[in-house]
């Protein structure tokens, strides 16, 4: 789970994004948001859940996780915004 850095929802599969490889896992994005710490993971769009500590920027409707760029939707806005932005 240390090496998580997000997962993508893909069709009925999802791609967990490690730091070294990717995985395809035969579960849906939703399996996995039910599963993991919210104090840990955050879904920050309808196809994505990122590791909270490894989110190295904010900009915008965009999250940086290393060299990854991933979306912010608008449904998921406000509440990343109130773990960030107090």
């Amino acid at each position: 789970v240390s090496d998580i850095l997000f997962l993508e929802a893909y069709g009925h599969y999802t791609k967990i994004h490690l730091t070294k490889n990717t995985i395809l896992s035969h579960q849906k994005i939703s399996s996995y948001e039910a599963m993991f710490s919210s104090d840990d993971f955050v879904r920050v769009h309808k196809s994505f859940i990122v590791a909270i500590k490894k989110i190295g920027l904010i900009e915008g409707n965009r999250i940086t996780i290393e060299s990854h760029q991933i979306p912010i939707g608008q449904t998921y806005r406000a509440h990343l915004n109130s773990l960030f932005f107090k």
